[in-house]
């Protein structure tokens, strides 16, 4: 084998083994909910820090509205509780730490009154 037939095998085997990666890896963040009351009713919160796949509320109803690339409106509605309300599917899990979300507004179940969103949080895990 000549020294270029030789190089080139080499280089051939250097650029196979960089990139034998598997790439991204998709996942779901959990969102979760905290809260005092026992009769919340519906929730708007934003999602930032990079692209969305999709959201599924655990129970109730959601919608969302995409603001821009890489931030989105969510709103469920329905018997909200303190824990997981939502599960959030992100296409590259190592970026999960980019990720951030807030909550905008809550009203309550049977009157539809808004509460203050202060004393609530929302959180992010995978």
């Amino acid at each position: 084998m000549t020294t270029r037939a030789r190089h080139a095998l080499m280089l051939s085997v250097l650029l196979f083994s960089c990139s034998s990666g598997t790439g991204p890896t998709a996942g779901v963040l959990n969102v979760k909910f905290s809260s005092l009351r026992s009769d919340d009713g519906a929730v708007l919160f934003t999602v930032a820090g990079g692209p969305v796949e999709s959201v599924e509320a655990v129970s109730g109803t959601v919608h969302r509205v995409q603001i821009d690339a890489n931030t989105l409106r969510v709103v469920i509605t329905g018997n909200l509780s303190a824990g997981a309300i939502a599960r959030v599917r992100i296409a590259d899990m190592t970026q999960a730490w980019r990720y951030t979300a807030a909550v905008n507004q809550v009203a309550a179940r049977s009157t539809y009154v808004a509460r203050d969103p202060g004393p609530y949080s929302i959180t992010l895990a995978p």
